[in-house]
């Protein structure tokens, strides 16, 4: 078994590892689930796989990346939270997918906020990013629950319409 990075009140938190492909293609195959993410289509298993790779790849780069997620209490995959570097972005940004069946728990802020903390912690940065489409509207209430702010005017180059929210080490500190 891995060893958490970190636990919430009501999560647990780990680097993903390749027994893990079964839970994140299922999340990953989910058509709503991946609605919001990237351009928006699923990921085959081999994707996934992929993607898993990559994932530990940033873990012994970086020391931070995309995370499994599962509750504490049943030991059910969740989803996945991190924070990440998109090829071609000069930001880092916090992500977050979960389960449907997860979806308005609160988990999303719950994760969020730790995620933050952590990665704040174990790295130099001094700002994370979230980039929402103006459709998510629960997102973009999870990003003002974790205190970041919108950056009027700020985009990403070929992606679709975004909000663009931030927040800096010394504003996760204050709040």
């Amino acid at each position: 078994m891995t060893e958490d990075m970190f636990s919430t009140e009501r999560l647990r938190v780990r680097h993903f590892t390749p027994d893990d492909l079964d839970d994140f293609a299922a999340l990953c195959a989910d058509p709503a689930v991946m609605r919001y993410v990237g351009d928006g289509d699923t990921l085959d298993r081999a994707g996934v796989a992929y993607w898993i790779e990559v994932c530990r790849r940033k873990y012994a780069d970086r020391g931070y990346g995309t995370s499994a997620v599962f509750e504490r209490s049943s030991g059910d995959f969740v989803g996945y939270c991190g924070v990440v570097r998109a090829p071609g972005n000069d930001f880092d940004e916090l992500i977050y997918v979960f389960h449907q069946r997860f979806w308005g728990c609160g988990y999303a802020t719950e994760v969020g906020r730790a995620m933050l903390g952590h990665v704040f912690a174990i790295s130099s940065l001094d700002e994370i990013a979230a980039t929402i489409d103006p459709g998510n509207h629960a997102s973009i209430r999870v990003a003002g629950k974790l205190g970041m702010v919108e950056q009027p005017g700020k985009s990403v180059d070929g992606d679709e319409p975004s909000v663009f929210f931030a927040v800096t080490r010394e504003q996760y500190a204050a709040r």
